[in-house]
């Protein structure tokens, strides 16, 4: 009879171990993901930045729904806290709407290296692709 007990009492403390590691790694991935926006925040420009950012939010979105993917949902929402921090700087897209001191070389890879990131759309893409060749 004691070894049921003992077994009960594992049992409880692991499951009560698990709840606190899970509550514990929910806690640091949303501490790192708001530590992103908040770091987006001051440099809302960088691409880089943003990409990490969406990341973290998507890792922190899937712990909430228990590792089993991330929903349109999250990735709406994740958007928007993404927008929201980046509201303080230019419209990102104007980066590429006024004439830039770049080459055209420069400007496409720019805009190639966004489109490769998840960025920006393909239709976004595009329009700005053949916009920058007709400048010239």
């Amino acid at each position: 009879m004691e070894v049921f007990w003992i077994v009960v009492v594992l049992g409880i403390a692991a499951v009560i171990w698990n709840a606190i590691k899970k509550e514990r790694e929910l806690k640091a991935a949303k501490a790192s993901y708001m530590n992103s926006l908040e770091e987006l925040k001051q440099h809302p420009a960088n691409p880089e930045l943003r990409q990490a950012t969406l990341a973290k939010g998507r890792y922190y979105s899937n712990l909430t729904r228990n590792k089993k993917g991330v929903t349109m949902f999250d990735e709406v929402a994740l958007m928007n806290d993404i927008n929201a921090a980046c509201a303080g700087a230019a419209t990102f897209k104007s980066s590429f709407a006024e004439p830039s001191s770049d080459s055209i070389e420069e400007r496409l890879k720019k805009l190639t290296k966004l489109k490769e990131s998840n960025l920006i759309t393909e239709q976004e893409y595009n329009d700005k692709r053949v916009a920058i060749l007709t400048e010239i």
